[in-house]
């Protein structure tokens, strides 16, 4: 009987509240993003505190951790003398990066193979320089 007027009202105050709803559906999409942003940090301090926890582990057992850089001391990069690492050590997975004792690369121990950068051209093109020996 009365279903007209109901319908008309229910509409106006739809239309008194669009002012309220409009400017909150940005808000909630920024909203989202914070807690979005909020988990991810959850989460990165979560694997850094396990990371130290490890670190810690490690330590206190006495277990060195691999590293992919090996530095010859008593070695200075020149093209008439291979100083040709012990690839052995290393896995066949492992890629480890050689270095004189200036921090200069000179080559490159991979899938279980030593390549030096004076017969190997490609080997040090993308790899940084590392700090020099300080000798007292």
């Amino acid at each position: 009987m009365y279903k007209k007027q109901l319908y008309l009202a229910l509409a106006g105050v739809s239309v008194c509240f669009l002012p309220v709803i409009i400017p909150l559906v940005p808000k909630l999409g920024a909203y989202a993003e914070a807690e979005r942003l909020k988990a991810t940090e959850g989460l990165e301090r979560k694997r850094i505190e396990e990371r130290a926890k490890t670190s810690d582990a490690l330590y206190e057992a006495g277990v060195m951790p691999t590293t992919r850089k090996l530095r010859i001391t008593n070695y200075f990069d020149s093209s008439k003398r291979n100083p040709r690492p012990d690839p052995t050590l290393y896995q066949d997975d492992e890629i480890v990066d050689v270095f004189d004792a200036s921090g200069r690369c000179i080559g490159r121990i991979e899938e279980g193979i030593w390549k030096w950068k004076h017969k190997a051209k490609e080997v040090c093109k993308s790899v940084q320089n590392i700090k020099p020996v300080r000798r007292k």
